[in-house]
């Protein structure tokens, strides 16, 4: 199948690593110029050498941010455009907030999550979809994370302010839908990951269990009785991204193995 991607300009935000880096590879190999954008410039510089080895001839490259800094969104969108001369994929991933309970979060965690999970996303937004607009087509893809439809343990400042953004993305969905620019959520379970490693090493911690069974014990939670992959992550937003995926939008897609349990 081919997804029209070929010499699509994407942005993909937490590049570096994981499931970010994934889904530049992923978008990379069907021919879309890539943008990476993370905080840490030498993670940034491995990630892009390793997807130009697995991809040989990616139009690639890289620009090193901190996306809770206001100014750094419209700096994102203008690199591209500089480069490449347009913007037609937006994918804002973040890395998550630490664990937490409800009642023992104080404020500054509360904010500092709000920051880093939706108000970049705001803000990457304010400044991509105008270039979007401009060529008459545009995909934004956030990826969240399945905790916005099943709560799990002690990630209450991840479930509240990616929730935000699952809002936040609806409307825009309405607002854009006749510009030829769909705004879709990816909502990522248990994918093996560094950030889910470290996750699942804190819960064990924290609930007192054995911290070199978490992963296994993950893994038997999900009805397929494996982790995810990023690759697997990076399929799906790869079709969310292209020309095949235009009567999609608004919508927040669970990518699981079957682990959201509810029937809506």
């Amino acid at each position: 199948m081919d997804l029209g991607l070929n010499d699509r300009v994407a942005v993909v935000c937490g590049a570096s690593q994981g499931m970010g880096r994934a889904i530049a590879a992923g978008l990379a190999a069907e021919g879309a110029r890539v943008l990476l954008v993370a905080r840490n410039a030498d993670r940034l510089a491995e990630a892009e050498q390793a997807i130009a080895a697995q991809v040989p001839g990616a139009s690639l490259a890289t620009v090193a941010l901190d996306l809770t800094v206001a100014d750094s969104a419209a700096a994102v969108v203008e690199a591209a455009q500089q480069r490449w001369g347009r913007l037609d994929v937006l994918v804002t991933n973040t890395g998550g907030p630490p664990p937490g309970q409800p009642l023992e979060l104080d404020d500054e965690k509360f904010l500092l999550a709000y920051e880093q999970n939706f108000m970049n996303v705001v803000r990457l937004c304010r400044h991509a979809v105008p270039a979007m607009r401009t060529h008459g087509y545009g995909r934004v893809i956030n990826v969240l994370a399945l905790s916005v439809r099943q709560i799990e343990d002690n990630l209450v400042l991840s479930s509240t302010s990616r929730l935000a953004v699952v809002a936040y993305a609806r409307y825009l969905a309405e607002q854009v839908a006749a510009d030829g620019i769909t705004v879709n959520n990816v909502l990522p379970g248990s994918i093996h990951t560094e950030r889910l490693e470290q996750v699942s090493q804190m819960q064990a911690r924290h609930f007192g269990r054995d911290p070199a069974g978490e992963i296994a014990l993950r893994a038997q939670r999900v009805p397929m009785k494996r982790l995810g992959l990023p690759q697997e992550m990076a399929d799906v937003v790869a079709f969310l991204a292209s020309e095949r995926a235009a009567f999609l939008t608004g919508l927040s897609i669970p990518v699981d193995g079957g682990q959201l349990r509810s029937v809506l």
